[in-house]
């Protein structure tokens, strides 16, 4: 009983390690929007439910050894969630960068205000552009697609997979850049 208990405590946190990092950078999962760090790992654990009797299945116990071979797991969880995060988080901070653009262009920079979402200081426009997008996203089905990437990297890059970082991966990072500056510009 206690040997399932543990193996139940340790596939949670191992399904709590790629939310946990997509939230770090969507706007929309930051502790800042959600009101406290307290209310977000509870939306987090809710969102590793679904996935929990999977990586069970998957015995993720046997590759963790008394060696530091977790640290790879852990930092392969971590990198997949961030990239998720910094995939769905462009056009977030693209309008913000929109709307500081403009309120530059128009001279008002003096009057930054603190964004709860981005959890950084924004200006008017780029405040009122990020709570106008998150409604969108919302409105729009963008936290269910957000789910759904997020519930089928568990398929394509299940747990202990190893990952490469080679010069296609540096190519999609710089895609995604290249996007980011287009947005804000075109949006501006």
């Amino acid at each position: 009983m206690a040997q399932q208990v543990n193996e139940w405590l340790i596939a949670l946190a191992v399904a709590f390690i790629r939310p946990l990092s997509l939230s770090l950078l969507l706007p929309l999962l930051k502790s800042g929007s959600l009101g406290s760090a307290i209310l977000r790992n509870g939306v987090l654990m809710s969102l590793t439910f679904p996935i929990l009797p999977i990586i069970y299945q998957q015995k993720i116990m046997m590759h963790i050894g008394k060696d530091y071979s977790w640290l790879g797991l852990v930092t392969g969880e971590v990198i997949i969630g961030f990239l998720i995060g910094f995939c769905a988080a462009v056009p977030f901070w693209a309008v913000d960068m929109a709307g500081f653009l403009l309120d530059t262009l128009r001279g008002a920079t003096m009057g930054t205000i603190f964004n709860s979402t981005i959890e950084a200081e924004t200006s008017l426009f780029g405040l009122l552009f990020s709570q106008f997008l998150c409604v969108i996203f919302f409105i729009s089905g963008g936290m269910e697609f957000i789910l759904n990437i997020l519930y089928e990297s568990y398929q394509y890059l299940p747990p202990g997979r190893t990952l490469l970082f080679d010069q296609q991966f540096l190519k999609y990072i710089q895609a995604e850049w290249r996007t980011l500056y287009q947005l804000c510009i075109s949006f501006s």
